[in-house]
């Protein structure tokens, strides 16, 4: 009986968190002069276009998380009404640096669909499964960070890491996750570097 209110209080506390993270990740976009020409890119070739262009700030990598980013700019993207085709290209405008050099390096028709330059950018800045994994069991509270700032951060850590890990977001899908990664780094190299290959989504594809 215990076991089960503890269980439901779980799951309770990861829907809020999931909500929270949510409604904070969407931020106010920057008003921008109307007659301002914005520049996009077709291909390759980046090319200007009317008010019409997006009106974010472009990715700054030295203050600019690139997995907030992306959030921000889907949010603004589906306000606009782009169709998914056009993301990718309205995206191209906001890139610099490494960013930029990511997107110049796809061929043409992975650089104009959205979800290939998205999973390259993730790649890139290490955003994947394993990158949010080691993020959480590195992270240390930063110099000037509030311990609420710090919480926020590695309960930030922790989601994306059970979302990019394609579990279910419950008592059992955490507890399925937890054991798979504690198994994968106990065993023998070799079996788990081939586990790793194979991808296992729960428990029962581990045995």
């Amino acid at each position: 009986m215990k076991f089960e209110r503890n269980k439901m209080d779980f799951e309770f506390k990861m829907k809020t968190t999931e909500v929270k993270k949510a409604s904070s990740e969407i931020s106010e976009d920057k008003e921008g002069d109307d007659n301002k020409e914005g520049s996009v890119a077709s291909g390759h070739t980046r090319q200007r276009i009317g008010g019409k262009g997006p009106k974010m700030s472009c990715f700054d990598e030295r203050s600019d998380d690139m997995d907030s980013f992306l959030h921000r700019f889907e949010a603004y993207a589906e306000s606009q009404g782009w169709s998914k085709g056009q993301w990718a290209v309205h995206m191209s405008a906001l890139l610099k640096g490494k960013a930029l050099e990511v997107y110049s390096r796809l061929p043409v028709k992975d650089a104009q669909d959205y979800e290939t330059l998205k999973d390259a950018l993730l790649k890139r800045f290490d955003l994947t499964e394993e990158g949010f994994k080691q993020k959480l069991k590195s992270a240390r509270a930063e110099v000037g960070e509030a311990p609420t700032q710090f919480i926020a951060r590695v309960e930030n850590y922790l989601m994306r890491w059970i979302d990019l890990a394609n579990v279910e977001k419950d008592f059992d899908g955490l507890m399925s996750l937890i054991v798979r990664e504690q198994y994968l780094e106990r065993c023998p190299v070799q079996l788990a570097i081939s586990l790793k290959e194979r991808k296992p989504k729960d428990l029962s594809e581990v045995k």
